[in-house]
């Protein structure tokens, strides 16, 4: 006699609801926004690249004026002031390149180089790339 093993399927059923990502936004604009996209100009592009990359030649379209908006005051990761436009623009933007799984994430996989991506922005485990991990690490619900 031979038995096959198989793998079982479960029904999600009729309702099914995807696992939601409720990303920090006060952590966006403390942390993410300055630590991460305008310190490494990813709206302008860096020098000798003519500019532009996230602004024009990317499907993910992020605000150049964020670069120079001021900061919004924040106390640690806690927004206590008003945030900018450009900031929260860019925010529901980047929301679009985000999944529940840090690691999976383009927003990561991109910028680190395990994705298609025009430059490495910065390396695993850099605290660039830390800091995307927690902040999205934080959102799973």
């Amino acid at each position: 006699m031979v038995l096959i093993a198989g793998c079982a399927t479960v029904d999600p059923g009729d309702n099914f609801i995807s696992p939601s990502l409720m990303l920090d936004e006060d952590f966006f604009y403390c942390r993410i926004q300055p630590e991460v996209i305008n310190a490494h100009t990813c709206a302008s592009g860096a020098a000798g690249e003519a500019g532009s990359c996230h602004s024009a030649r990317s499907a993910l379209r992020l605000e150049v004026a964020a670069e120079t908006d001021a900061p919004p005051a924040c106390d640690g990761d806690i927004l206590i002031g008003t945030e900018p436009a450009s900031y929260r623009e860019n925010f529901q933007a980047v929301q679009f390149t985000v999944q529940t799984d840090p690691l999976s994430s383009p927003f990561y996989r991109r910028p680190v180089g395990l994705d298609s991506h025009p430059r490495v922005m910065f390396a695993e485990g850099t605290p660039e790339a830390e800091l995307i991990i927690e902040w999205i690490g934080g959102g799973g619900t």
